[in-house]
Parts: C-alpha cells; structure tokens; sequence
C-alpha cells in the first residue's frame, strides 16, 4: 500500500473509475478514513453494541445474538464502510466476521429471506472449509437430514437434490457441506425453477432448518474459539416491495437464526411510519460527509477526506488550480457524485488535465440529470429545507432523500444536494420564499 501512487495520465483515470465497486476496507489504498468527518459516532457505537472494546482492541461482553441494520444513501460508502468494519473486527480475539453480497452471490432483484439463510449456511461452511476447521460429523447430520428428508425426498425437488450432490463423497464432512450448499446458492442466483421450489421447501420444514443452522453456528463458534457475525452487504438494492417483504414480513424467519447479523437496507425504509427499525434491535445510519457547516461555511476536515479520495484516484499534476476544491465543493460529501464529478470532468476536459470549465459544465450535467426527476414544487420544497422553513422527515423529504436530491449528514442536519443549487429553478424558489432577495435574515438549515 505504501508503493501506490494514483494514476498521472488522464485516461487512465477514466478507464480505472468503479462507481459499484466497494473498497476492501483499509486494505485498499484509495481507501480514505471519513469516520470524523461523517461526525465520527457509527463505528464507535457499532462496536459498542457489539461488545468491542476498540482502544484495547478486545471483544468484552458480546450480545449473544443481536440483529442491526446499516442504513445511508446510495453511494454513500456503506459497502466499503462494512467491509472496513468487517476488518476491523475480524481478529483471533474479536470475531470471525463473515461477509455475504447479495448483490454480487444473489439475485438481487428477486430475493428472499429463503435465499439469503441457505447463502449463509453455505457461506459459513465455506468459510469453516478455508480456516480448515474440523467439525464432527454428528454436528452436521442436522442439516444434511434436513436437505434429505426435504429436498431429496420431495418430488419437485427430487432433480435439483441429485445435482446438488453429484460427486460428492458420502462422508458427512464441513468440505461436503460446503459444496452442496454452493450448489444451492448457484440455482438461487440463476435458476428460476430451483429457486422457487428450494423456497416453498424452506418455508415449508423452516423451524427444522433453523434448528439445524442454530446448530451449526453453535460448534462452529465453540470450535473457532470467537462468536460470529454476520454481514450481509447489497440488501439495501432491494425493490420497495421486496425490502418491505424482506425486512418487515418476513422478519420473524430472519430472527428465528440465533446469532449477529448486520443488514444492508435501503434508507427509504427508516423514515417511513412503519419502518423496520422496531423489530430490529438497532438502525446504524452512515450520513454523508459534512463539506460545509450550517452556514454554508467549508468544513475543512470533511473536504480533506473528500480531496484525498479524489486524489488516490488522480494525481494532483492532473488538476488545474481550484478544480479539486469546487469538485468536492459540488459533490455534497457524497462519494460516489464525487467520481461522477470526476468522471463528467473528464468528458468535458479540452486537453489533458481537468480544466475548470470541464468541471463546471460536469457540475451542471449533475444539476440537469436531477431536472428530469424534479418537479417545481421539489426544488421549492428542497429551497425550504435549506432556510430551516422544512423538516427533513417530511413525506416529500423522504422521497428526495431517496432520490439523492437532498442529502442526510451526522446530528440529522438534512441539505439539498449542492449541483442542485446552482441550477436556475432551485435560484428562483429560494429567491421567492426569500421575498425576492429583499434582505431577509437565512433561516438555520433544517436539523430535526
């Protein structure tokens, strides 16, 4: 990591932009530390919740179960904010931390709570198999009866039963295990006729299937000598319905596997009256990095985070005077609109560095791509958050939130997204609730 050196050509920097692509954590080198500028409180009071005891770098009184979701905008870091977490506390005296995707093992856009339990029952037999873990036998006859008297036995999945176990040696051992139940997350993510059938299974003979994991984990935790926590990542991509099926409906099977989960969701879901947050014991929220202060002010430690992000991925050489700052001026403290930024000054640049007015016009291509999503009566509303005359918990703000165009930061300070305000229909609706700029005094932007 100490030998990176960010790209010095232009179109390397272009060709190497991931906006999907979460960083590994600190392991990465253009990973940069926001936890103080996003106001520094969610990873102490995750690890907190967990039984971390972070300064003396020991697991204390872990919960012995627990269930949290991990709630911010998209693009916002929660992928590489997990992974970090997920490092920092898998350690021989912490956890075994063990990280699902959905997004990336899952059918992501047709999922259930089905899919994601059996993934996590083969994710843990995986990861048994690579820390070569020795499980006896009789500890995994539970869900290896529990594949056979339902899976095999039944009729619509009597087929699926005979791949799944294809070359498989007979001795009940973590590496068997661990193949057949890859199998498994293979037809969730690509066969849609496995799929159903495996679910309406699971559904079907669950409690006997939750028994047989609860087991599983059990040793597992006794032999590995540290609980496990699990994380699952790319939840949150979830559609409406299905997030409500997912994390509301179907909470109770989730709950019914003992043990620590940390869910990716979607933010839409903790402002709604009937969110989720109730039946889950607690709902970590990750804001976005606070770029400027209540007054419009620059909030010096937040744009550092934010130029030095920008600047693991293009070396300085490449900017002309000033682009670094009003590119992360306009980003909002939001990461992935940062690379956007990036990205839009590339296509606008007339030579071989990012030029001002290549930024400027990307700014306005962020400010257009938000006009096709907005109504008038958004960009007035969002004119309102701003001079404190609206609530960030408003209907409409729930929606915008959603959709980016107003942006959530530590202590519940809500502000609309900054290439929104440089767009004419965002000018005039201030100007107008302003009374046409006849002096009156700015208002404190909106905190709950």
């Amino acid at each position: 990591m100490t030998d990176y050196e960010p790209p010095r050509d232009i179109w390397e920097v272009n060709a190497t932009l991931r906006f999907d692509e979460p960083l590994n954590g600190d392991q990465d080198p253009r990973w940069v530390d926001t936890h103080a500028a996003r106001g520094g409180a969610i990873l102490k009071k995750l690890t907190r919740v967990l039984g971390v005891d972070i300064a003396a770098g020991r697991l204390r009184k872990p919960p012995r179960r627990g269930y949290y979701l991990f709630c911010g905008h998209r693009g916002s870091g929660k992928s590489t904010e997990l992974r970090h977490i997920g490092n920092q506390l898998n350690k021989p005296n912490i956890y075994h931390v063990l990280l699902a995707d959905a997004a990336l093992e899952l059918d992501v856009h047709n999922l259930r709570y089905q899919d994601i339990l059996l993934h996590l029952a083969g994710k843990l037999a995986e990861s048994l198999k690579g820390e070569d873990v020795h499980i006896e036998p009789v500890h995994l006859r539970k869900l290896d009866e529990w594949f056979t008297e339902h899976v095999e036995k039944s009729e619509t999945t009597r087929n699926f039963a005979t791949e799944a176990k294809a070359g498989v040696d007979a001795n009940l051992t973590i590496p068997v295990l661990a193949k057949m139940f890859a199998r498994i997350s293979t037809a969730l993510s690509t066969n849609a006729t496995h799929k159903e059938e495996l679910r309406r299974t699971l559904r079907n003979y669950f409690s006997d299937f939750a028994d047989a994991f609860n087991h599983l984990i059990e040793v597992a935790q006794k032999k590995l000598g540290k609980p496990i926590l699990f994380v699952v990542d790319g939840t949150d991509r979830l559609g409406e319905d299905d997030a409500r099926a997912f994390f509301t409906t179907d909470i109770y099977q989730l709950q019914q596997v003992c043990g620590l989960f940390i869910y990716c969701a979607p933010i839409r879901l903790a402002y709604q009256s009937n969110a989720p947050g109730s039946d889950f014991d607690e709902v970590f929220h990750l804001p976005m990095v606070r770029v400027e202060g209540e007054d419009g002010s620059p909030n010096h430690g937040g744009r550092d985070a934010m130029r030095q992000m920008l600047l693991r991925r293009a070396h300085e050489n490449l900017f002309e005077p000033g682009v670094v700052d009003y590119l992360v001026q306009h980003c909002g403290g939001h990461p992935r609109d940062l690379l956007r930024l990036l990205q839009g000054a590339f296509s606008h640049a007339e030579g071989q560095r990012f030029d001002m007015d290549g930024a400027r016009k990307a700014v306005g291509d962020l400010g257009s791509d938000f006009h096709r999503i907005l109504r008038l009566d958004d960009y007035r509303h969002l004119a309102r958050v701003d001079i404190g005359e609206e609530s960030g918990n408003a209907d409409r703000s729930q929606w915008l939130l959603y959709n980016l165009a107003l942006l959530e930061y530590n202590d519940f300070y809500w502000r609309s997204h900054p290439a929104i305000r440089e767009t004419s229909a965002y000018l005039s609706a201030k100007k107008s609730l302003l009374g046409g700029g006849s002096g009156r005094p700015a208002h404190r932007p909106s905190k709950r």
